[in-house]
C-alpha cells in the first residue's frame, strides 16, 4: 500500500470516530432535552456550557506582624491642640509595642490670612511651632521610634507665605523622623506599600465617601496596601479595591472654625496592627482610641 493510500485510510477511519462521537453526544441531548428545550437552543444562537467549579488561591494569614501608632492633625501651636494628648498617644505606642508611628499632616497649625485665626495660636510664626514641634517629639517618643511624615494644608501655609517648608525643618532636627512629601508619601514596611495622605479637599456627608473617591482615583497599576489620610479630622476605616484605608481622626480638639461649618472632630488616634506576606497585607486590625472633652 502507498504512503498516500495509507494516510486517505486513516482519515477515513478519523471520519468514522468522529461519527460515532457525534451519534452517541446526539442521543445523550436528545434523551436529556424535550423538543421544545432543544428547539430552543437550536434558535438561540447560543450554547450553554455547563459551568466550572472555579479555582481558588492558597490562603496563607501567616506572615510578619508590626503595629502603628498613627496619629494625624496634630495641629500643634493651635489653642485646641492638647500636649497631654500627645504625650498620651506616645505613652500608648510604647506600651503596645509600636515599632513604627505615622503623622498625615497638619503637623503644625502654620498662619494663615483667615480674620482672628492669629488669636487661636499660642505659639505664633514659623519659628516659635517649629521649636514647639520638635521639643514635643523629642520628649515623648522617648524610645525613638520611627516616625514618617507628611506635611498638610496648614503646614504648607508656610510654603505660600514664604517658601517655608516647616515640616522637612522639623524632621532635619530628629534623628528617628523621615520627611516623605507633600500631602502624600509612599514607604515600604516587610514589602507592604504604605500610603500617607493629606488631601486639600473637604469633608463628605458620608464619613467613608471620601476615603471611597481617593481609592476610585488611583490607577492600578500604583495601588498601596495601606492608606493613611488626614485632614477631615474624621475617623474611619475601610477595605475598598483590595486597599486598607484608615482614616486618621485627629489630636485636637474642634476649632471654632469647624463649630461655624457644623463639622464634626474625632480627637483620637490609631493603632493599627498588620500581617504581612508575600501577597501584601493578610492581617489588618484598626483600633481607635478616642478623646473626650
Amino acid at each position: 500500500m502507498t504512503k498516500s493510500k495509507k494516510i486517505i485510510k486513516k482519515l477515513k477511519e478519523k471520519q468514522v470516530k468522529q461519527k460515532e462521537v457525534k451519534n452517541k453526544l446526539a442521543e445523550k441531548i436528545s434523551d436529556t432535552f424535550s423538543k421544545k428545550e432543544l428547539q430552543a437552543i437550536l434558535t438561540s444562537g447560543k450554547f450553554h456550557e455547563v459551568p466550572q467549579v472555579p479555582s481558588y488561591p492558597e490562603i496563607n494569614f501567616k506572615g510578619k506582624t508590626v503595629k502603628f501608632g498613627v496619629l494625624t492633625d496634630t495641629h500643634i501651636g493651635s489653642i485646641f491642640f492638647h500636649e497631654e494628648w500627645l504625650k498620651a498617644a506616645f505613652k500608648m505606642f510604647r506600651e503596645e509595642g509600636c515599632k513604627v508611628v505615622t503623622h498625615s499632616g497638619d503637623v503644625t497649625e502654620g498662619l494663615s490670612n483667615r480674620p482672628g485665626h492669629v488669636y487661636e495660636l499660642t505659639h505664633i510664626g514659623y519659628d516659635q511651632q517649629k521649636k514647639y514641634a520638635i521639643d514635643l517629639f523629642k520628649e515623648y517618643n522617648k524610645t525613638n521610634l520611627p516616625m514618617y511624615m507628611i506635611d498638610g494644608n496648614h503646614d504648607r501655609w508656610y510654603i505660600k507665605s514664604n517658601g517655608a517648608l516647616i515640616v522637612k525643618d522639623i524632621v532635619k532636627e530628629l534623628d528617628f523622623a523621615h520627611f516623605l512629601g507633600h500631602d502624600s508619601g509612599d514607604f515600604k514596611v516587610n514589602g507592604a506599600k504604605i500610603r500617607l495622605w493629606h488631601g486639600e479637599d473637604g469633608s463628605s456627608y458620608a464619613t467613608s465617601y471620601r476615603l471611597q473617591k481617593l481609592v476610585e482615583s488611583i490607577t492600578g497599576g500604583f495601588k498601596p496596601d495601606l492608606i493613611i489620610a488626614g485632614h477631615t479630622h474624621k475617623q474611619c476605616y475601610i477595605f475598598e479595591r483590595h486597599i486598607q484605608v484608615v482614616s486618621g481622626g485627629a489630636m485636637c480638639a474642634q476649632s471654632s472654625w469647624m463649630k461655624s461649618k457644623r463639622l464634626a472632630n474625632h480627637a483620637g488616634f490609631h493603632i493599627v496592627t498588620i500581617t504581612t506576606n508575600k501577597k501584601g497585607i493578610a492581617r489588618c486590625n484598626v483600633e481607635w482610641l478616642p478623646f473626650y472633652g
